[in-house]
């Protein structure tokens, strides 16, 4: 190209190349699956509504048995189809669930090679404004579970593993009553990692429940404190209890030791 080209060297043209890239020209069954897929969620079927047969989608886009397959099998990684074998089989829809997100995000830890210490240092980064969030916007039956769910968790002090398990379910009624769907899937992913790192250090959890008794009883006490702050609308309140409480956590994770340890997916 002359240095006087009017074009200049930032024009485009056919032959131009972006260096570690190149264009990705989506197979027919790739299309056929995105069309699919915007069909889906734009009509919003009930789950376990009938696709299409394999023939009528055939005849539709004129393509071959194995290119339609491919789509629905793309479907099927997507979590939107579950295909059925049989007599009465076929391609159903599906609502995709929450722990889809969960588990790919830790096994994308897992094998990104992160710790107990970087989940608690993001834990305590993100979590209270999760929280805050809720304050002033949960009526009063969402706060009478929520201390439902710390009274079991305020009877269940000796017993390590109920106290994990009521404290997990606690993050799941926090997502089931959060009235933004992304927080709501926020506090759920957290709650399978959670459980999946308290099964994976829950021996040493048990082996040093004489020293974190207290402060188990502590983050009963707490959650009260929270629980009232959301009902009253004070969110920095909430937020502020939220992030000491974390931080304790974080302390006894590094006291007994397993702080360095990798997280594991669920």
């Amino acid at each position: 190209m002359s240095r006087h080209d009017p074009k200049g060297p930032g024009r485009w043209s056919p032959d131009a190349r972006i260096e570690g890239s190149a264009l990705h020209v989506p197979k027919t069954s790739e299309i056929i699956a995105r069309w699919l897929r915007r069909e889906l969620l734009r009509s919003r079927p009930s789950p376990g509504d009938a696709l299409p047969s394999e023939v009528e989608l055939r005849e539709r886009f004129g393509v071959s048995r194995p290119t339609i397959r491919e789509a629905v099998r793309i479907l099927e990684t997507q979590h939107l189809v579950r295909v059925a074998r049989g007599a009465s089989g076929g391609a159903r829809f599906t609502l995709p669930e929450a722990r889809m997100v969960s588990e790919s995000t830790g096994i994308y830890l897992q094998a990104h090679g992160t710790t107990h210490a970087e989940l608690n240092e993001a834990r305590i980064s993100l979590e209270p404004r999760l929280i805050g969030f809720l304050a002033g916007r949960l009526d009063d039956a969402a706060i009478d579970r929520l201390n439902a769910e710390i009274d079991r968790q305020a009877a269940a002090l000796d017993d390590v593993a109920a106290f994990s398990r009521s404290h997990e379910d606690f993050y799941a009624l926090l997502s089931e009553i959060c009235p933004n769907r992304l927080i709501a899937l926020e506090l759920l992913t957290l709650r399978d990692l959670i459980q999946a790192q308290t099964e994976l250090v829950g021996d040493t959890w048990v082996r040093n429940t004489p020293r974190s008794r207290e402060g188990m009883a502590r983050h009963v006490e707490v959650k009260r404190e929270v629980v009232a702050h959301l009902q009253a609308g004070r969110a920095a309140e909430a937020e502020a209890l939220w992030t000491r409480m974390l931080e304790a956590q974080q302390r006894l994770t590094t006291e007994i030791g397993v702080g360095d340890n990798l997280i594991e997916a669920l």
